[in-house]
C-alpha cells in the first residue's frame, strides 16, 4: 500500500515528468480536485484510472474514506488540479491521516506556481509564501498580521476575480509597496508587471496569479521615532488624519486601532 503525492503541470502539459506518468498509470485509484478536470489530463496522457472526488470542504470525510482503501492495499495517486497537492491545495489532512495509519508516502516532485513566480520576476533570497488569503476581511487580516514587519517578500496566490480587491487590501494593511502580479504561468500569455500597491491593478485580470509583495523596509528612519512622532511626521505633510493612522500602522506592523488611540 502508497499513497503518491503527485505534481501535474500548473499549465503547459509538456512539465508533466517520466515519473508522474508511470505513476498515475500504475496505481488503482486516483484522489483529484475535480474529477473532470483530471479525466482531460488522462485522457492527454493516453491514461484511464478510476478517480475519487477529493476537495477541500469534504477533507475530513474523504481522507477517512481514502486511508481505509490504502489499509485494503489500495495504491493511490494525489493530485491537484494544477501543481503540487497540499501546497493552498487539498492533501495535508490526508498525508496526516495517512502517515498515523502507516501508510507508505512518497513524493513525485512536479512544478508549483510558487517557485515558478519567484524565478520569474527574479528573486534572489528567501519569502515567505501565504497562499491564498481567506474570504472574510477580518479573517484575512488575522491571516496577515504575522507578517506585516517581515523584510522577506511575501507571496500569495490570488484568484482573477480577486486580484484587484487583494491588492486593495494589501495596501491598506501593508503600506505602499513594490509588488510583482504574475499571471499565466507557463502559458502563452504568461508573465508579470510591477507596480505599486497604491496604484492597483492596471490591466483586466486575466488567468490566476501569483501576487509578490516586497517585504517591509529595514531602512525606514521613521520606525526609529516614537509611534506619536511618526504619526505627526506624516500629519505635518498634510496627509489626512485616517490615510496618516493606516500608513503608520501598516509601516509598524501594528493594529490601526492601536495608532487612533494617539489621536484621541
Amino acid at each position: 500500500m502508497a499513497l503518491y503525492i503527485v505534481g501535474t503541470p500548473i499549465g503547459n502539459l509538456g512539465d508533466v515528468t517520466k515519473r508522474a506518468v508511470e505513476t498515475l498509470e500504475k496505481v488503482d485509484l486516483i484522489a483529484c480536485e475535480d474529477t473532470q478536470h483530471t479525466r482531460v489530463l488522462l485522457a492527454a496522457l493516453g491514461i484511464k484510472k478510476p478517480l475519487v472526488s477529493y476537495y477541500k470542504h469534504k477533507e475530513q470525510e474523504g481522507a477517512a474514506l481514502l486511508v481505509e482503501k490504502l489499509l485494503a492495499g489500495t495504491e493511490i495517486a494525489l493530485v491537484s488540479d494544477a501543481g503540487m497537492p497540499v501546497i493552498s491545495d487539498p492533501g495535508a489532512i490526508l498525508v496526516r491521516k495517512a502517515r498515523d495509519a502507516g501508510v507508505k508516502i512518497e513524493t513525485v516532485p512536479g512544478p508549483t506556481a510558487v517557485t515558478t513566480a519567484a524565478a520569474l520576476v527574479g528573486l534572489d533570497g528567501g519569502f515567505t509564501f501565504i497562499g491564498f488569503l481567506p474570504e472574510k476581511t477580518v479573517d484575512k487580516k488575522r491571516k496577515i498580521e504575522p507578517y506585516r514587519s517581515t523584510p522577506l517578500p511575501l507571496v500569495f496566490y490570488v484568484g482573477p476575480h480577486d486580484v484587484k480587491k487583494v491588492v486593495s487590501f494589501l495596501y491598506e494593511e501593508l503600506g505602499d509597496r513594490t509588488a510583482y502580479l504574475v499571471k499565466e504561468l507557463t502559458k502563452i500569455y504568461e508573465g508579470y508587471i510591477a507596480i505599486r500597491l497604491k496604484d492597483g491593478v492596471p490591466e483586466e485580470p486575466r488567468g490566476e496569479y501569483v501576487v509578490i509583495v516586497e517585504g517591509a523596509s529595514e531602512e525606514n528612519p521613521l520606525l526609529a521615532l516614537t509611534p506619536e512622532g511618526h504619526l505627526a511626521h506624516y500629519l505635518a505633510q498634510g496627509m489626512e488624519k485616517k490615510e496618516a493612522i493606516k500608513k503608520v500602522a501598516a509601516e509598524r506592523g501594528v493594529p490601526r486601532d492601536e495608532i487612533y488611540k494617539l489621536t484621541v
